[in-house]
């Protein structure tokens, strides 16, 4: 499943805007919030929202796994 360039996020379909490069690669945002950041620079791995982000989505899988054991079990 492709992911975001700056946030990482996985998506289905493209949304937002795409940039291509001119060694062709494609640059995925989600948002100006991520092209922004992308384009100052910053560390996704230092900014705040992507963390808060990435926690969410771990707590989501881990719920999400225990539902699935829980029905196997029974």
């Amino acid at each position: 499943m492709p992911t975001r360039s700056f946030c990482k996020k996985h998506y289905d379909e493209p949304r937002g805007l795409t940039v291509f490069t001119f060694d062709g690669r494609a640059i995925n945002y989600c948002s100006s919030k991520c092209r922004r950041n992308m384009a100052l620079k910053r560390d996704p791995k230092k900014v705040n929202w992507v963390k808060r982000e990435k926690k969410k989505k771990l707590k989501e899988n881990k719920i999400k796994e225990n539902k699935d054991s829980e029905k196997t079990e029974k």
